[in-house]
């Protein structure tokens, strides 16, 4: 987490997968945004991950999101499609 004296500004976790992990839940404060605290949370947490062995990492960001992978050496090699029904109130 990135803290801003006490307060919590900026989080990411990562789960593990069987030798790989999966990036979830990165958030900064907006009003802490665009000041590179994205991207120290990204680079401490694929710096931990690779320490405890995982061989890969699964990214998934919104568009804004995920001009930051590219930035801490990643490539992309696809792109995931997800699809609802207009209407979710039928669900």
């Amino acid at each position: 987490m990135a803290l801003d004296g006490d307060a919590i500004v900026g989080r990411v976790r990562s789960i593990d997968a069987i030798g790989a992990t999966w990036c979830s839940a990165m958030f900064v404060e907006p009003s802490h945004r665009r000041r590179g605290i994205g991207q120290a949370l990204m680079a401490k947490m694929l710096h931990d991950d690779k320490a405890h062995g995982s061989r890969c990492s699964m990214l998934l960001a919104t568009r804004a999101g995920a001009l930051l992978y590219p930035r801490m050496g990643y490539e992309r090699i696809g792109t995931l499609l997800i699809f609802a029904p207009k209407n979710r109130t039928s669900l």
